[in-house]
């Protein structure tokens, strides 16, 4: 009941914000370019020898992609097909230009199969290297991408799951645009290799909290938890975001200001190092 009452009243924010069609669009790019700028001032800090801000570089990407690649994918920042342009071009400036289509067909799975085993954030051989070799799981979710290409290509296989290919296509155009722009304004900014690697190092690591801390926990008859999360934009609305996918995270934002919170990144952490009884979430 506090979840479809808290759902009303976001549902009523999002309204209100959408009177103005240009609000949350030009607030989303404003603050996007407010991170990008961080970025690109970590990254001179970087250059000039402070070695060290890779590491709130790797949180703004992070903050950068749920305001452009996660908001995009639910068409939460203009309502339109041009937000799959907006977070392929988002994906392609932060040098992930393989990331943006990709996300956006595994995501929109995961949420309508959250926790069954057509969940791609909690397939059957996650769940069994993590039940097996809890430690061997979070060393493989620390790894960029090679874990993740392995899921996708075990998720694409089984024969369950060629029913999206036809329902969620990856867009061989969006995916050349985003390749090139990636590849041009590479020469551009012409980024230290190191600092760029270090800075999706981290962002790999941020994601994996944060997936832990959306549908994992102790208190089983949940199906996603409610927390706070550095910079995190609303993303920890999540009961609310999983009920209706497409309010923007500015009411997303809002609205947690009224929730109450039952996780959080410490939390998680501690459980998923420690606690036995700590596991993925199943559907009821």
């Amino acid at each position: 009941m506090k979840i479809q009452k808290h759902l009303i009243e976001e549902i009523s924010i999002e309204k209100k914000l959408r009177k103005n069609p240009l609000l949350i669009p030009l607030t989303t790019f404003l603050f996007a370019f407010i991170l990008l700028s961080l970025i690109g001032y970590c990254m001179y800090l970087y250059e000039a020898g402070f070695y060290w801000t890779f590491l709130p570089a790797g949180l703004l990407v992070h903050s950068f992609l749920i305001l452009t690649v996660h908001e995009g994918s639910h068409k939460a920042i203009t309502k339109t097909k041009f937000d799959r342009f907006i977070l392929n071009l988002c994906s392609a400036l932060v040098f992930l230009p393989f990331y943006g289509e990709h996300y956006r067909k595994y995501h929109l799975i995961h949420h309508g199969y959250t926790n069954t085993d057509l969940d791609p954030l909690a397939s059957p051989m996650s769940q069994k290297i993590y039940q097996k070799y809890r430690y061997l799981y979070i060393l493989l979710e620390s790894i960029p991408a090679l874990y993740t290409f392995y899921l996708i290509f075990d998720f694409n296989k089984r024969e369950d799951s060629k029913k999206f290919n036809n329902i969620l296509k990856i867009n061989r155009l969006y995916f050349t645009i985003s390749i090139c722009v990636s590849v041009v304004w590479f020469f551009i900014i012409k980024p230290p290799i190191y600092f760029v690697l270090l800075t999706l190092f981290v962002l790999n690591i941020i994601s994996a909290i944060r997936s832990w801390c959306e549908h994992m926990g102790t208190s089983l008859e949940h199906k996603t938890n409610t927390y706070w999360f550095p910079l995190g934009f609303g993303i920890g609305n999540h009961d609310v975001h999983h009920e209706h996918p497409n309010l923007s995270w500015l009411t997303l934002t809002i609205g947690l200001f009224k929730r109450e919170k039952n996780s959080n990144p410490i939390k998680t952490i501690r459980g998923i190092l420690f606690d036995k009884s700590f596991t993925f979430y199943k559907v009821k």
